[in-house]
This record gives C-alpha cells, sequence and structure tokens, in this order.
C-alpha cells in the first residue's frame, strides 16, 4: 500500500509542474512574450484552471496519505508554503481582473500581480525544496526560476508561433543550463549521491532542448523541457523524511485511483481541443 500511496502522490505532482509550470512560466514572462498581452494570455486560458488541480490534488493526498509527514515538511517550509499560496493568489487575480475594465492603467497594474505572483511561485518552491535537501533555499529557487520562465518561453513559441517567444527561450535555455544546474549541485551539497543523478539528467534535458530550439523544433524543445522539469519534484522526493501510509488510506487510494483515470481523460482532452496555435484573445 506505502508503494502505492507514494506512487499516487508522485503522479500528481509531476503531473502538476509539467503542466502548470508552463502557465507559471508564461505569466512569468508576460511583458517580453509579445506586445499583445492579452493574446499571449491567451496561450494559457485554456489550461491554467485544470492545471492547479494537480496541485490542489497532491496537498490533498500527503493530508490523507501521510499526516506525519505533511506536518514535518510544512514545519519546515512554512515560509516558503505562506509564499506559494500568496503568490497564486496574486497571480490568479492578476488574470482574472485585468480584462473585466477598460483603461491601460487598469490592465497594467493586474499584468504586474500576474508577473508578480507567477515569479513567487516559481521561488517558492525553489525555496521550500532547497530547505527540504538541506537549506540551500536561495540557490534552488534561482533553479526553479530559470526552469518555470525556459518552460513557459518553450510553450509560448510552440502556442504563439511569434519570433518574440522562439528568440526569448533560445537565450533562456543556455543561460538555465549555465546558471540552475550548478545552482541546484550547490543547494544539494550535502547531499550529492541523491542530488547528482537528478541533476545531471537535467543538464542533459536542458542541452537538449537548447539543441530542439536552434533546430526550431518546438514540439521536441516543450517535451525537453517538460522533463527537466521533472527534476524538481523529483529532487523533492529524494529529500522527504520517511514515512508509511495513514492505518486508513485505503479508501483514499481506492477514490483516487478511480479518479485517476478520469482526471486524464479529461486534461487529455483539454489539451487536445486547444492543441493549435492562438489567433485570436480569450475570455481573460
Amino acid at each position: 500500500m506505502d508503494t502505492f500511496a507514494y506512487a499516487l502522490l508522485g503522479f500528481f505532482g509531476i503531473g502538476y509542474f509539467v503542466l502548470g509550470g508552463a502557465d507559471i512560466g508564461v505569466g512569468m514572462l508576460l511583458p517580453f512574450l509579445g506586445r499583445d498581452r492579452r493574446l499571449t494570455i491567451a496561450a494559457i486560458a485554456p489550461f491554467f484552471l485544470g492545471n492547479e488541480v494537480w496541485l490542489l490534488a497532491t496537498a490533498g493526498l500527503l493530508t490523507a496519505l501521510f499526516p506525519g509527514m505533511e506536518g514535518d515538511i510544512f514545519g519546515r517550509t512554512w515560509g516558503a508554503v505562506v509564499l506559494l499560496v500568496c503568490g497564486w493568489m496574486v497571480r490568479d487575480m492578476g488574470l482574472w481582473l485585468r480584462g473585466r475594465r477598460d483603461g491601460a492603467a487598469w490592465r497594467s497594474f493586474w499584468d504586474g500581480a500576474t508577473v508578480a505572483g507567477s515569479w513567487a511561485v516559481a521561488a517558492s518552491w525553489g525555496l521550500a525544496i532547497g530547505l527540504l535537501m538541506g537549506g540551500g533555499a536561495p540557490l534552488f529557487a534561482i533553479t526553479t526560476c530559470g526552469l518555470f520562465a525556459l518552460h513557459g518561453a518553450v510553450f509560448a513559441a510552440l502556442r504563439l508561433g511569434t519570433p518574440g517567444p522562439r528568440a526569448l527561450a533560445g537565450r533562456l535555455a543556455p543561460a538555465v543550463l549555465v546558471a540552475g544546474v550548478p545552482c541546484a549541485l550547490g543547494a544539494g551539497a550535502g547531499h550529492l549521491g541523491r542530488t547528482a543523478p537528478p541533476v545531471v539528467a537535467l543538464a542533459v534535458l536542458l542541452v537538449l532542448a537548447w539543441l530542439a530550439l536552434g533546430a526550431r523544433r518546438y514540439g521536441a524543445a516543450l517535451a525537453a523541457s517538460a522533463l527537466a522539469i521533472v527534476a524538481v519534484p523529483l529532487l523533492a522526493a529524494a529529500n522527504l523524511p520517511d514515512a508509511t501510509a495513514a492505518d486508513d488510506a485505503s479508501l483514499t487510494l481506492t477514490v483516487a485511483g478511480v479518479m485517476v483515470p478520469l482526471l486524464v481523460a479529461a486534461q487529455a482532452w483539454v489539451w487536445w481541443t486547444f492543441r493549435g496555435r492562438v489567433d485570436g484573445p480569450s475570455y481573460l
């Protein structure tokens, strides 16, 4: 039962970073992805609410399946968790409210909220996981911010198909490789045995993303950036305290096991439906 519980928790955690990482990265880079910001936001509009479900499911499963580990994690990372929740709320307020009124000042204010909230979310993950890794929180925040930004830039390059995001993604890939990989190693320097393998894989995937961007193969670049950002939850998992599933976890696992195929099917339908390039503003 413990193996299935850990697998289910990891499945939702990885799903959040791969899917939600794209819309958070777009929010971080909003001022640099094109002059028409409403068109840029339309690239993530069909997805961001569904992507947040994966984070809610991860938190819910952690609480229900491993209450002891949950208390340990939140006790060590409470400041980063507060920043994460605040950034999440500010980011979503920016997305929802920017189009509710005409006026350049109004839109600029809420665009700023979207950008600030997105950066806060990306940095808070680095701070939280850096604390779990042994105290290298600021270093790992650099890594997570770089990975979220790269993933968002590649996603925007694919969805918008315009020169701006493509050029930005091409510049970000080597920057994240040069800055993010050493910071990840430094954050986990006290436990290199479990830190080094995911970081080496991260470096290889960033090189592949860079090469794919240079060859203008944006689908391959998105796959590489998605796999690269998986290093974040993997490093978190490598530094989690040992725990066994709660005695009453069977019902939770049964319900979650039934819901997983439905969630995956719904998510796949949304991504397939909106797989094409953006050609007009959305409801946001």
